[in-house]
C-alpha cells in the first residue's frame, strides 16, 4: 500500500470504528506516542488495546486533509469525544509493505482528550488506579475552559 492508500484506510477504519481493519494497518512492532501522556505504547497488541478504547470514546471522527510523502502522511481531523469537540493532527510513519511504524497524535483541547482518555490508560494498573484517574480528569476540560476565559479577559 501507498502513504496515501494508508492514510484513506485509516481514515475509513477511524470512521466506521472497525478496530479488526485499523489492526490490520498497523505493524507488529508499532509505537504510538499519544497526546495525553509521554509513554510511548508500543506493538500491535498494546496499541490495539488502546485503540479499542480510542474507539468507543468517539462520538464522531472525520478526516479534514491529508499530506503523503514517500513513507510517511499526516492528516487532520475533528470529533467529537465525551461531549466536546476536538482538532487532531496526525502524522505516520510507514514501514517497507506500507504498514504503519510509527503514529503521533497532537489535539487539542487536551483536556477534552484526557479525560475520555486517561482513565482507560490507568487501567492497564488496575481497576482502582482507573477510577483514581477518573475523578482526577473528570473536571479537566470545564476548569480549564473557566480559566481560558478568565485569563483572555484578563489579557485584553
Amino acid at each position: 500500500m501507498d502513504p496515501r492508500q494508508t492514510a484513506d484506510a485509516v481514515a475509513q477504519a477511524m470512521t466506521s470504528r472497525d478496530h479488526a481493519a485499523l489492526m490490520a494497518l498497523y505493524a507488529e512492532d508499532i509505537v504510538f506516542s499519544s497526546p495525553v501522556t509521554a509513554v510511548r505504547f508500543t506493538g500491535r497488541a498494546e496499541v490495539g488495546a488502546l485503540m479499542s478504547h480510542v474507539l468507543a470514546g468517539f462520538q464522531s471522527w472525520e478526516r479534514t486533509f491529508v499530506f503523503t510523502g514517500d513513507d510517511e502522511c499526516v492528516f487532520g481531523a475533528r470529533g467529537r469525544i465525551g461531549g466536546h469537540d476536538i482538532d487532531l493532527a496526525e502524522h505516520f510513519r510507514l514501514d517497507p509493505d506500507g504498514r504503519v511504524a510509527e503514529i503521533s497524535v497532537y489535539g487539542r483541547p487536551l483536556a477534552a482528550i484526557a479525560a475520555v482518555a486517561a482513565p482507560p490508560l490507568a487501567a492497564r494498573h488496575g481497576r482502582n488506579r482507573e477510577r483514581l484517574v477518573g475523578l482526577i480528569s473528570r473536571g479537566l476540560p470545564g476548569a480549564l475552559a473557566r480559566g481560558d476565559r478568565l485569563i483572555t479577559r484578563l489579557a485584553r
